[in-house]
């Protein structure tokens, strides 16, 4: 049988969401998945694919690289693929990671980081299988 962990509330919570919505929206155009890869993703935050595709492209973009979904902008992996490579980190970009665990959108990271709900990855661990019974 399989718990799963509650969502965060709180005024340890609330702080952490203030803080982190505040810095990394302004600056990595986050979009609090609550389960942050921007290290992995050159950060640029992959959430922001109408797709909310975690592990590359799907290919949907044209020869100037704008999205399919949306032809004004550019493909949110296109750009996560040119800063790696200026950054040197494309080796980052082959490591797996699982699909947005819906149940922490719009919480903190940081405070699901500390919490345990995903590691340093940002891979949830928000299922654990009951020891009990």
């Amino acid at each position: 049988m399989e718990q799963v962990k509650p969502i965060p509330s709180g005024l340890a919570h609330s702080l952490a969401y203030f803080f982190e919505r505040f810095w990394k929206e302004k600056v990595f155009g986050c979009q609090m998945c609550g389960q942050c890869i921007l290290k992995s993703t050159a950060y640029v935050c992959p959430t922001r694919c109408p797709k909310r595709m975690r592990n590359g492209s799907c290919g949907g973009y044209d020869a100037d690289g704008k999205c399919e979904v949306y032809p004004d902008r550019d493909c949110v992996w296109c750009k996560i693929y040119h800063r790696a490579a200026l950054l040197r980190r494309i080796e980052a970009l082959r490591e797996f990671r699982p699909p947005i665990d819906y149940g922490l959108f719009c919480t903190s990271s940081w405070y699901n980081l500390l919490k345990r709900n995903i590691d340093w990855v940002g891979h949830s661990q928000r299922r654990q299988a009951d020891t009990e019974g």
